[in-house]
């Protein structure tokens, strides 16, 4: 009965750590939920009207660090001069601002509107991806828009760089101008300074400011005037996981 009782409880204190430790991973395992805001302010007939949607993580130790980075890059996306404030505060002062405006020109006519969202658009052990997407009218000529990234360790919240990204930089360089003369149909042999439809920097061809994972597809995305005309609108260059198996971090 004694030898018994020992084998029950060498059983117990065996299982112990085991379930400590599935229960330390589930805890670390990073999850996330949207959270949104839709607000609307009028100044008579004119309205300014705010729409935004962005993800939080939980469930582990990265999750301060992302968190802090998606707001901060929220509160950038709601920007209407050159202050920067925390997410909160520049909504505020968006509201603030419209009113200010109308007050100040009271004949004007029309409202403004931003229109941002963040979403998870790629996971994997080593990288995760948000892509925001932005849609503003300020008043002008036309609206304006952008899309963008930001990509982080999961493991520790630290941002990616563009050399962290792009593990083999001259091979994914060489590949994303192809691309581009491809997808702006550019004369074979052709030089792009000689096209005349880019804005180029003396050094040449250059990648975007866009870059990161989405639809398990890397993404170099220009986005209006970056390196043309309004009128181009957007480049968007894809790579599978096949071109470049071994050029990224996947």
């Amino acid at each position: 009965m004694r030898i018994f009782s020992i084998m029950i409880f060498i059983a117990l204190v065996s299982c112990k750590p085991k379930d400590q430790a599935l229960e330390t991973e589930s805890e670390s395992q990073l999850t996330f939920r949207t959270e949104t805001l839709e607000k609307e302010s009028c100044v008579g007939e004119n309205c300014a009207k705010l729409k935004l949607s962005w993800p939080v993580a939980s469930g582990g130790a990265a999750t301060e660090k992302i968190n802090r980075a998606i707001e901060d890059k929220m509160a950038l996306l709601m920007q209407t001069g050159e202050d920067i404030a925390p997410l909160d505060t520049m909504i505020s002062k968006y509201f603030r601002s419209f009113e200010s405006f109308k007050a100040e020109m009271p004949d004007s006519y029309g409202g403004w509107e931003i229109e941002a969202s963040a979403e998870v658009s790629y996971r994997s052990d080593s990288t995760l991806s948000i892509y925001f997407t932005q849609f503003s009218f300020l008043g002008g000529a036309h609206p304006n828009s952008m899309v963008s990234f930001l990509n982080f360790d999961p493991k520790t919240g630290n941002a990616l760089s563009d050399d962290q990204l792009i593990l083999d930089e001259t091979t994914f360089f060489n590949l994303s101008e192809k691309k581009f003369k491809e997808y702006h149909e550019v004369e074979k042999g052709a030089k792009l300074a000689d096209d005349g439809r880019f804005f180029l920097p003396e050094t040449g061809f250059f990648l975007a400011n866009a870059m990161g994972f989405k639809e398990d597809k890397f993404w170099v995305i220009y986005v209006p005037y970056e390196i043309g005309p309004y009128a181009m609108g957007y480049t968007e260059l894809e790579f599978s996981r096949e071109e470049v198996p071994t050029a990224l971090r996947w």
